[in-house]
């Protein structure tokens, strides 16, 4: 069980810092979808998935 702790503490906390960065990246994907980005090069630039890009897309400010 001890085992656990230190790889689950370090995943916690890299899958918060990955929400921080999606917060800040949102805004930004949206604006170069509208700015008519193609969305092979989004994804190519930042990792994000197709599906999240136009989910992203889709939504309001948060």
């Amino acid at each position: 069980m001890s085992a656990l702790m230190a790889p689950g503490e370090e995943r916690r906390a890299l899958l918060a810092r990955v929400a921080e960065i999606d917060a800040t990246l949102r805004p930004l994907i949206r604006s170069a979808v509208e700015a008519g980005v193609p969305q092979p090069r989004i994804v190519e630039i930042t990792g994000v998935a197709r599906n999240t890009i136009r989910a992203w897309s889709r939504t309001a400010d948060e």
